[in-house]
């Protein structure tokens, strides 16, 4: 094993990120991202900081051969049992998940949408009917507009199945800590940086797409315009949060990819280490939600209306996984 992947194996073990490590050696982390693309080789003195710093020797970490006896693990440090444990990631595999993440991320994103705009039909013919612009009853525009929101999201549903199924394999790489094989940090490094302008704009786009969507509305509602008019204006809403919705999940999904195979951020060894439990709030929240919409949908009748749950329920759920997370660290 040369020098850059002892840097990588024994800074991953300590759970840091290349930000992390150059920071306590007080060097940039381009300089940690050289050494680890074996790009450029430590001076003696990082080197000797090197070593105080992960516990080892120098003689450990300049000499090519893996001598794991050189190693003083402290303790609660994993040790090289565990660390062979650990599954490890290729290039080639690492590839496969990138090119299988852009590939669903596209997917996933027309599933969204489809969910965003089926209330549509449903909204203008209940409008239409109740205003007289249609000669249909309402309960027949109601039937007619609940039939196109399940079409569109049973066309939705199979997306999401298939593509969960596709990325099931790779599931590992989200929820376990793993190691990677030399190259896979740069190449994902690298294509993380290509992408920031990328996901920068495509979140900046979501955003300013929103916005046009709420300004007309706000300005019909201050200008007293007729029911008719507003559920239009929600419409166009809500057609514009759906185009909004398809960027900000593909360039989202693309960006977590990048961070899965760093293990930064929310896929870092400590988040992943919280993230059982918080699934399982995940999965009991999100089916309360669920019932509650159900019920308060089938009970008023007010279908148009009740998906506001849903961007709520998104809100708070953020909060309360915050409030989680806080409270655990400071346990």
């Amino acid at each position: 094993m040369i020098l850059a992947d002892k840097i990588i194996l024994l800074r991953k073990k300590n759970g840091w990120s290349q930000e992390e490590l150059a920071g306590r050696l007080s060097v940039s982390r381009q300089s940690v991202s050289k050494w680890e693309g074996g790009q450029s080789i430590p001076d003696l003195d990082k080197l000797l900081a090197l070593s105080k710093l992960f516990g080892v020797t120098v003689d450990y970490l300049v000499r090519d051969e893996m001598d794991e006896g050189l190693i003083e693990y402290t303790a609660g440090d994993s040790g090289p049992e565990e660390q062979e444990a650990l599954p490890k990631v290729t290039v080639e595999e690492a590839n496969r998940f990138l090119e299988e993440r852009v590939r669903a991320s596209g997917q996933i994103a027309l599933g969204a949408s489809l969910c965003i705009l089926s209330p549509i039909l449903l909204m203008l013919l209940c409008a239409m009917a109740e205003t007289g612009r249609i000669s249909v009853t309402e309960n027949m525009a109601a039937g007619v507009g609940v039939a196109f929101l399940l079409l569109l999201i049973a066309a939705a549903v199979p997306i999401f199945i298939l593509n969960d199924h596709r990325l099931e394999k790779y599931e590992y790489i989200e929820k376990r800590e793993f190691l990677t094989e030399y190259g896979v940090e740069g190449i994902a490094r690298d294509r993380k940086e290509k992408f920031a302008g990328k996901f920068s704009g495509g979140i900046a786009l979501g955003v300013v797409l929103i916005l046009l969507g709420i300004v007309p509305l706000v300005l019909a509602g201050g200008m007293g315009a007729s029911d008719l008019v507003c559920t239009a204006l929600v419409c166009v809403l809500l057609f514009l949060i759906s185009a909004a919705v398809n960027r900000i999940v593909r360039v989202c999904m693309v960006q977590e990819s990048f961070n899965q195979l760093l293990q930064e951020g929310d896929y870092s060894r400590r988040a992943k280490r919280l993230n059982p439990l918080n699934e399982l709030v995940g999965s009991v929240y999100w089916s309360l939600i669920t019932a509650v919409y159900l019920a308060v949908s089938f009970y008023t009748g007010r279908w148009e209306s009740t998906w506001i749950i849903w961007p709520v329920a998104g809100v708070a759920f953020a909060a309360v996984i915050g409030i989680l997370n806080i409270f655990r660290r400071d346990k």
